[in-house]
């Protein structure tokens, strides 16, 4: 019996405990897509060097395209970036500005390059380029997917 009122603190603690940790873990991720939302954002009003920059069109259907499904397991963000769809979209984008920042040395790039590897914790995802777009097109498009993320995440607290 003495047991029993011993163990009811310690498992009240570690429920608690769990859920501050879960709740962290979600705000960093939500912080993260807001940056990127805001940086994509002050990128976009102005014109900036590399506006014009083609890239690959990671936003076309992914349902009939051929390349490899990826799986949001091992991302510290999966309770945030829940569609395979989404996360399969955010995955992408690390490549293409991999391939940017490599040629246009914006810090704002690798600020949002950063923040998308720490949403889906991959580095290598890939891309089709058969589809072009503008680099300015690319990153209006990526807000518009963090922001659905984000408003679907605000519900979800």
């Amino acid at each position: 019996m003495g047991l029993t009122f011993q163990l009811i603190p310690t498992l009240f603690c570690l429920l608690t405990c769990t859920s501050d940790v879960v709740q962290g873990q979600r705000r960093i991720c939500q912080t993260s897509v807001k940056e990127i939302i805001h940086t994509a954002n002050s990128l976009i009003v102005k014109k900036f060097p590399c506006f014009e920059m083609e890239v690959p069109d990671i936003f076309e259907d992914t349902k009939n395209s051929s390349t490899p499904k990826l799986s949001p397991v091992e991302s510290s963000c999966s309770q945030l970036v829940m569609t395979m769809n989404d996360f399969e979209t955010l995955c992408r984008a690390v490549t293409v500005l991999q391939q940017v920042s490599s040629s246009c040395t914006l810090p704002k790039i690798n600020n949002m390059l950063r923040n998308l590897m720490y949403l889906v914790n991959q580095t290598k995802c890939p891309v089709n380029e058969t589809k072009i777009i503008k680099l300015q097109d690319f990153l209006s498009k990526l807000k518009t997917v963090n922001q659905k993320i984000f408003s679907k995440s605000s519900f979800r607290e």
